[in-house]
């Protein structure tokens, strides 16, 4: 069994460290694509909470016109 050269040990740390370099790349690119999905999510949350709060207006402003029709017609209707 032969010991490396110092050579060799360099030129596979060499290798050893463009490849970290290439995962510490994809790593960014990753978490810039994550980071435009969370904006976008938010996005589509905040338009969501939007909507249901339009729903419960109408909602309520439907069960008070009801009630009060019922009302104008049980009061007229004597």
């Amino acid at each position: 069994m032969s010991a490396a050269a110092p050579t060799d040990i360099h030129r596979d740390l060499g290798r050893m460290e463009g490849r970290l370099d290439a995962v510490e790349d994809r790593l960014a690119q990753m978490a810039a694509t994550l980071d435009r999905i969370d904006a976008r999510l938010a996005k589509i949350e905040a338009r969501e909470n939007e909507r249901r709060g339009a729903w419960v207006v109408l909602v309520a402003l439907g069960s008070v016109l009801s009630g009060l029709i019922a009302w104008l017609a049980a009061t007229f209707a004597r």
